[in-house]
């Protein structure tokens, strides 16, 4: 609900601050997106929506599409717009990878089924493929679409090489709201390069893999939102449009 130039200048707890793009009683749905969720998500979610300054009166969901949650998030928001449900939400996501690791994820939180139906079932060998860790997953991936080793290598770099570059110029600082003493992403390595990445080993198939420390996305903590409303809406209150929706 802030605007990203004024928002650090101003109390951001303060309701009646000019920073305000629209007044928090506007919002009239959230949709968190969140994959590692506690039992108790939800009531984290609205705890933290009251937290800012968000009515009750606001609904609010969670929902959980693995890898593209956030983006589902989003997505439940813009549909609950065009359908003419809503004409203002937030749709947003968050995860704490370091709450919980992937490498422990199975032994700590393993699926609750009837291993015998699953096992025994008709389409068990899919239904049991989805214990397959993501890092064998990638590994599948690249074999099918033949990506050799040296092409993510370099990919990575690259990823590397922009990020650093745009954070340097301060591309991402309106972005981010600081929380503690982190105001920046700690996952960007300005110093990597496709020659320091090919020296290091493969993780899942140590023979003849290709997935690595180093051309894999980081194990991260975060969160972002973004506030969505009709055209109509948006020109009415004259406020900037950064992004149009098209679909998902």
């Amino acid at each position: 609900l802030k605007d990203p130039q004024t928002r650090h200048d101003q109390d951001a707890t303060d309701p009646a601050s000019s920073a305000y793009l629209i007044p928090p009683s506007d919002v009239q749905d959230i949709c968190v997106g969140n994959v590692l969720s506690p039992p108790t998500s939800a009531v984290s979610f609205r705890m933290a929506a009251l937290s800012a300054d968000i009515p009750h009166t606001t609904s609010l969901s969670t929902t959980n599409r693995q890898c593209s949650s956030g983006l589902q998030a989003i997505a439940n928001i813009a549909h609950a717009i065009q359908s003419g449900s809503i004409s203002i939400g937030i749709g947003a996501g968050v995860e704490s990878m370091s709450s919980d690791p992937m490498h422990e994820l199975y032994d700590k939180f393993p699926p609750q089924v009837d291993w015998e139906v699953v096992q025994n079932c008709r389409h068990s060998r899919d239904a049991m493929g989805c214990l397959i860790p993501m890092g064998v997953t990638s590994e599948n991936v690249s074999k099918k679409y033949r990506l050799d080793r040296s092409a993510l290598d370099r990919f990575a770099a690259e990823s590397h090489r922009k990020a650093a570059r745009a954070q340097s110029l301060g591309k991402f600082r309106a972005e981010i709201t600081p929380v503690g003493d982190v105001s920046r992403d700690d996952g960007i390595r300005p110093d990597t390069t496709a020659e320091t990445l090919s020296k290091l080993k493969p993780v899942f198939d140590k023979a003849e893999g290709s997935t690595t420390a180093g051309n894999s996305s980081q194990l991260t903590d975060g969160a972002a939102a973004v506030l969505l409303m009709s055209r109509e809406e948006a020109v009415k209150r004259k406020l900037p449009i950064w992004g149009v929706w098209r679909s998902y």
